[in-house]
């Protein structure tokens, strides 16, 4: 397998409708839209012909018409109608390159790969289930994939970039347990004290309750995390990162939390807090990305507080180059202490 070889989100369920929507994933430049049944398809943004963006066209009886000559095409990339051969010519054997699709979650998902997909997306937990309140987000950064990764999973950068509001400055060592499956590895923080920053001072149940926090990535772009203060207390921010170029990165971000009868309240306080909280990272992220064009890089050094960068970097590297990656030594369970 490759990177390639995984589902990444294209779109929003709600950005495909009656008009063809642009995309570039890993460099490829791609049109998304709706047949007349209404399923998704995905093509490569081209007109066989010509050449045309066929994102600038438009939809017309479920086949994407290209705006240069009016060739259109299925959503198998089949070229089913030249205007200018007239009714009942023989038409061209040209296509263009289609791609697998799914739609779960509300995103539209496409499989990157060249063979048959083997696996299906990845489902975002909990999402719009009974009992759970559910919010998306959206968010364009400037960085790879895996420096995007690591930023959501790095707890130390918080208490500085998010400090008084999702983190404060607690001295008190806490206990990080590292464990790594296939294809996942997770951080779960034991003992961890419930900080005085304004987002727990405004969700964590009373001081005394107990805190399950983990940190989680998931191969090949996913990362999790995990607030559990109890039944009916839980709070899941998980992230699906697409990779538009080496250093330009979608983050699709769904929420999904637990709050009693109070969620759907709750979230005209949380949803805008998390907003806030994305945006300090896309700024500091961006002044990260402006010093390793300039430097030359990414020249990063590592502390064994540095949780989980270097393992993404290696699994990720193991499924791009698995011809010179060394053999998979993995530790089962590794404990570490940590202050934030």
């Amino acid at each position: 397998m490759s990177l390639t070889d995984y589902w990444y989100i294209a779109a929003l369920s709600s950005e495909v409708g009656k008009r063809p929507v642009s995309r570039v994933i890993m460099g490829e430049r791609l049109v998304v839209y709706r047949d007349d049944s209404g399923t998704a398809c995905v093509l490569e943004d081209r007109c066989a012909h010509r050449n045309m963006a066929l994102s600038h066209g438009k939809v017309v009886d479920g086949h994407v018409e290209c705006p240069y000559h009016g060739w259109r095409y299925d959503g198998t990339g089949i070229c089913v109608h030249v205007p200018s051969l007239g009714a009942g010519a023989k038409l061209p054997r040209m296509c263009v390159r289609a791609y697998e699709t799914r739609e779960r979650d509300g995103y539209v998902w496409m499989y990157a790969g060249a063979g048959a997909p083997e696996s299906e997306p990845f489902r975002f937990p909990h999402c719009d289930q009974p009992g759970w309140t559910t919010f998306r987000m959206k968010t364009r950064f400037a960085g790879s994939v895996e420096n995007c990764l690591e930023n959501f999973l790095d707890c130390p950068h918080t208490v500085y970039v998010h400090s008084g509001w999702f983190r404060s400055r607690d001295t008190r060592e806490v206990r990080a347990i590292t464990r790594e499956l296939d294809g996942r590895v997770e951080v779960e923080f034991q003992d961890e004290p419930i900080n005085k920053s304004l987002a727990f001072r405004l969700f964590a149940p009373k001081a005394g309750s107990h805190m399950r926090h983990t940190d989680a990535f998931i191969m090949p772009n996913v990362s999790r995390v995990d607030y559990d203060f109890g039944p009916g207390h839980h709070f899941i921010i998980t992230s699906q990162c697409t990779p538009i170029a080496d250093d330009d990165t979608e983050v699709y971000t769904v929420v999904s939390y637990q709050f009693g009868r109070l969620g759907p309240l709750v979230r005209l306080v949380f949803e805008p807090m998390c907003r806030r909280i994305i945006r300090q990272d896309v700024d500091v992220m961006r002044v990260q990305a402006e010093q390793i064009r300039h430097f030359g890089g990414p020249k990063f050094r590592h502390v064994e507080t540095d949780l989980l960068g270097l393992r993404i970097h290696a699994m990720r590297h193991r499924a791009e180059h698995p011809e010179s990656s060394p053999p998979v030594t993995r530790e089962s369970e590794r404990e570490i202490r940590i202050r934030f």
